[in-house]
């Protein structure tokens, strides 16, 4: 008896698209009576380099495991879910549609098992994000034999998933539209943001090497679109974008890192996937190597002279980042699920220093349909219990770190929908969001019940707002008058306010070469970090601009494979 009606059916379903909207992934399968015969990819709008692009990723995966495994049960990819999982059940969709029963065929497949393995090579560099990928690519022009080793199924960590900016002063872009920018000017700049937790030497080493770097990252072949300011208020330009981003996007940074990891397998490079570190291997005080464990089952220990941890923040670690900032509890996070800080916590088994930061990277944003936040609407934002705390229209991060002070796991903003934003407008004449949490009223003291907030606090806070907005001047904050809309009703909203965060600032110290220290302060023999792994001296509470975390990330794994291959960065 025949399984499938032969014949070509589509499903659709969806992935990972860029700026917080889910793409379309559609999907065609190709039956006989009784096999899945081809599954094919017709479109999709999917990440570069995560959802697409490399050997591994789910695109050029996923179908043609389905028919060689004749199974939609097959393992999703790694550090990319979410367009393995649309991919999954686009097919799913198709098979359905042809009258099949799709039950029979998701018995789960599982990963690939290897045996125990053990390689010995110059340079270890666990990690392939952007700090990783730009050390590998540097140690194989300086000859050394390389091994990287990913905890996914797909490069780029949490910086292909990224806006896809870099930062830098005095450069070829800024010229090009006259704008005048030195390393001086930066230094002012991220020092200030620091507010006395910044690290001189590193902050003057980095802006010395922005542009440079920048060129260096075209010569992988990354492409700078245009040049963009960090803020409004802020000035001269210095954030450039990767082909298709502008001002709030997400999801160009595969454009980075794609074009680092192309290099790097031009190199000779190899990469490890979906193994992860288990521990490090020490000798006589210093890092000769680390065994590391695959998703499927096996181990592979990696001997080497010199090793880099560039596996990332701990955004992923609930547990732990709940537990350093109880004031984030159920905050939002898309960084991959490997974000845990695994090399940090290895490294201190081994006598390296932590350094807990005070802050990370938060912005609080709605996570409705509407997603009120993400480009910086500047109405009234109100702590939990209906105070005003900073000025709105400043750059995102520093509206975030108010709020973070607050010590509340959650902030509102709200409207009477005169706010002259487009999201705001759309969400307020709704009536309605996708998120429970977002309340509607048709009176002020209404509005306060729902919040949970005293009503008396909530009208104190709203009638100065309404009063220094009708006078046109924000004695309490500053906000230029343009951005001083009022909330007099008739009707009232407020939008729950989750913190969102992507880059977390502790990590490991290390000294200007990338050389993890002890707690002593003495260079651990062997051990560099780079990224969100040794963030220490790069920021204060408040992250001081697009591009920072990546920029740094690929300076200092620069840095770490000089040394290592004996040619220092200069």
């Amino acid at each position: 008896m025949a399984k499938f009606t032969p014949g070509t059916y589509e499903g659709k379903a969806y992935g990972n698209g860029y700026d917080s909207k889910p793409s379309s992934v559609v999907v065609s399968v190709t039956l006989s009576e009784d096999r899945i015969e081809d599954v094919k990819i017709v479109s999709h709008g999917e990440i570069k380099g995560v959802g697409w692009g490399l050997k591994t990723s789910p695109v050029e995966t996923i179908p043609a495991a389905i028919v060689k495994h004749q199974s939609l049960g097959v393992p999703p990819v790694i550090g990319a879910e979410k367009t393995s999982n649309a991919i999954i059940k686009a097919a799913t969709k198709a098979i359905a549609a042809s009258g099949a029963d799709t039950a029979a065929l998701t018995v789960p497949v599982p990963r690939e098992k290897h045996g125990d393995e053990e390689r010995t090579v110059d340079f270890l560099v666990i990690g392939g994000g952007a700090g990783g990928l730009a050390a590998g690519v540097q140690a194989r022009q300086g000859g050394a034999d390389v091994l990287i080793v990913e905890a996914a199924g797909v490069t780029g960590g949490s910086a292909a998933r990224s806006g896809g900016k870099v930062m830098a002063p005095g450069t070829k872009w800024q010229h090009a539209v006259g704008i005048y920018d030195d390393p001086d000017l930066l230094y002012d700049y991220m020092m200030k943001q620091g507010k006395g937790m910044m690290d001189p030497k590193k902050i003057r080493f980095f802006v010395d090497r922005a542009y440079e770097n920048l060129l260096w990252l075209e010569n992988c072949g990354w492409k700078c679109q245009d040049v963009e300011p960090i803020h409004e208020s802020i000035v001269p330009w210095r954030v450039y974008n990767s082909e298709g981003g502008s001002y709030m996007s997400a999801g160009q940074g595969g454009h980075i890192t794609y074009a680092m990891h192309s290099t790097y397998e031009k190199l000779g490079g190899e990469i490890v996937f979906e193994c992860s570190l288990k521990n490090l291997i020490v000798e006589n005080g210093a890092v000769k190597g680390a065994v590391c464990e695959y998703a499927g089952g096996g181990t592979l220990t990696v001997h080497a002279n010199n090793v880099l941890l560039a596996t990332g923040g701990f955004a992923a670690n609930r547990e732990k980042l709940e537990g350093l900032y109880p004031q984030m509890k159920g905050y939002f996070t898309d960084v991959p699920k490997t974000n845990v800080g695994k090399g940090v916590a290895e490294a201190v088994k081994v006598g390296a220093k932590e350094y807990v930061s005070p802050g990370v990277q938060v912005n609080y944003m709605s996570i409705s349909s509407a997603f009120i936040g993400i480009k910086e609407e500047a109405g009234l934002i109100v702590d939990a219990d209906g105070n005003r705390v900073v000025n709105e229209w400043s750059y995102q991060y520093v509206v975030g770190d108010a709020l973070m002070r607050t010590k509340k796991d959650h902030a509102w903003y709200v409207t009477s929908g005169k706010d002259n934003y487009a999201t705001v407008q759309a969400a307020f004449n709704a009536g309605k969001t996708s998120d429970p949490k977002d309340v509607y009223a048709d009176s002020l003291e209404e509005l306060a019940q729902k919040m949970g907030v005293e009503y008396a606090t909530l009208k104190a806070t709203v009638d100065r707002y309404n009063q220094m907005s009708a006078n046109g001047k924000d004695e309490d904050f500053g906000k230029p008058a343009e951005f001083m809309f009022p909330v007099d009703g008739p009707k009232y909203a407020a939008f729950y306010y989750t913190p969102c965060i992507t880059v977390t600032f502790g990590g490991l110290e290390t000294d200007i070469a990338a050389r993890v220290l002890d707690v002593n302060g003495k260079i651990i023999p062997g051990l560099y970090a780079t990224g969100e792994s040794a963030p220490t001296g790069i920021y204060g509470t408040i992250y001081p601009g697009c591009g920072t975390s990546i920029g740094t990330a690929v300076l200092w794994g620069r840095v770490a494979a000089g040394m290592a291959t004996g040619q220092p960065v200069e």
